[in-house]
């Protein structure tokens, strides 16, 4: 239906709703048929089910993404070739066979990534293989004038990162050390203690201290639920204003309000295209969960081992996707009473932008101090800010992700939101009744107090 702009000076009108004692009996009734037709509308839309699918497959590509690199790293799991020309003569009094072990054992400590190949002199005709690409990886050991080793680092790899460098590097620095420790005379006992590690004991003082893996994937799937929760309310939230001043632009508002209250247009409106991003969010969640339940046996069925990331994410990110839910749920109301509130205020559709421009941006502040909260988690300032309702879905949640949040304090931040939510749809109510037949110039924060306080 076409819009009806109001004339750009026209002075503010109210059309006085009628007493609404029928449709004030059948309350239940007709915010349950509103709900409805809210709901089955929005879901039926094709840019609703096309963004869906996109964010399901997403979500679920983002739960396989340690099996998927698991799976592709199988084949780099083989042995490289490294090739080591020694043209040094004896290195740390050892003969060819001790050396080519010790070697390989510096090179690859528990693991077992490259075969050492030990060759004596050659190292020019080695050098040429290298270029021709039939060598990978050569080490060429020369002793200088001051009887020190220098090492040369032949590779065909052109990438920018080259992990068989860090590793050489290492293998040479541990050799060096040998071959010095020998022109000092030290016995192999002295030596060995020399490269005794040392022992650190590790004592966590909190009983739910957890792994690095742990928090790393915490902090992840917090993040992750950040952004959602950002998203999708504010998408939704825009969605209930937009709703609003459109019905209102169309005069169908007038129409409505003989059938039923302000209140239940508002709390129907508010359930309806909620239950909308409550059953998109559903869906990720569920997929999410169903997703890191099917990795073990993805990853069985592959021949891949599991994993201790997927482990992790098990074992951490069920009960945080979880919260993602009930925090979405009600950061939703909180904020979507308010938006219904702006629609109201405002005479066309075009209007709800700069209208909601405060309300936005008070939505913006938590998501960008979420932001922060990888290192400033434990800050007194970022624990205040996790119980202001406003704030507390996506600061909260990242507090849980970083497993500085003890369950008591999740547990008051819900109550406190829970709270936030009758306040704000008290608020939004008072405007709502007034605002929804209230055409003309915007109203200023003075007649916008004075719709609060009316009754």
């Amino acid at each position: 239906m076409s819009q009806i702009p109001s004339p750009p000076n026209e002075k503010q009108t109210t059309l006085a709703p009628g007493q609404g004692g029928a449709a004030s009996q059948h309350t239940l009734r007709n915010i349950s048929l509103i709900i409805g037709r809210e709901y089955t509308t929005r879901v039926r839309q094709r840019s609703f089910v096309i963004s869906t699918i996109i964010m399901l497959i997403i979500v679920a590509l983002g739960t396989c993404v340690p099996t998927i690199i698991a799976f592709f790293n199988q084949g780099s799991n083989d042995q490289k070739t490294l090739t080591v020309a020694n043209n040094a003569g004896s290195i740390a009094g050892m003969e060819n066979t001790t050396l080519q072990k010790t070697l390989s054992d510096l090179l690859n400590g528990d693991a077992s990534h490259y075969k050492l190949k030990l060759e004596q002199g050659n190292s020019q005709q080695l050098e040429q293989q290298v270029k021709a690409g039939k060598l990978s990886v050569l080490v060429v050991i020369d002793r200088g004038a001051d009887q020190k080793l220098h090492f040369k680092y032949y590779t065909s790899n052109t990438d920018s990162i080259d992990p068989d460098q860090s590793a050489v590097q290492a293998m040479a620095q541990q050799i060096a050390i040998l071959d010095r420790a020998n022109q000092l005379h030290l016995t192999p006992q002295q030596t060995q203690d020399l490269f005794a590690p040392v022992t650190l004991d590790v004592v966590k003082t909190q009983q739910d201290a957890r792994s690095g893996t742990d928090l790393a994937i915490g902090m992840i799937t917090a993040f992750i639920g950040v952004i959602l929760i950002f998203v999708t309310v504010f998408m939704y939230g825009i969605q209930v204003a937009n709703g609003v001043a459109e019905e209102k632009g169309n005069r169908i508002i007038e129409i409505l309000v003989n059938a039923t209250t302000p209140f239940q247009l508002m709390v129907g409106k508010v359930i309806g295209i909620g239950a909308v991003g409550l059953t998109q969010m559903a869906a990720l969640t569920v997929t999410g969960i169903l997703f890191l339940l099917l990795q073990h046996p993805l990853q069985n069925a592959l021949g891949i081992g599991q994993t201790g990331i997927t482990i992790a994410l098990a074992g951490v990110s069920i009960p945080l996707l979880l919260l993602v839910f009930v925090f979405f749920i009600l950061g939703f109301l909180l904020y979507a009473t308010l938006f219904a509130a702006v629609g109201a205020l405002v005479s066309r559709q075009e209007e709800v932008s700069s209208a909601a421009t405060p309300l936005t941006w008070l939505f913006m502040i938590g998501y960008i101090v979420s932001l922060y909260g990888a290192t400033t988690a434990s800050a007194i300032w970022f624990k205040i800010l996790s119980f202001i309702p406003f704030f507390t879905p996506t600061v909260m949640l990242v507090r849980v992700g970083t497993m500085s949040a003890a369950p008591w304090e999740i547990g008051l931040s819900i109550l406190l939101m829970i709270a936030g939510i009758f306040v704000c749809a008290w608020v939004a109510a008072r405007i709502y009744r007034l605002g929804i037949l209230m055409y003309g110039q915007r109203p200023n924060m003075k007649e916008i107090i004075r719709m609060i306080r009316s009754k």
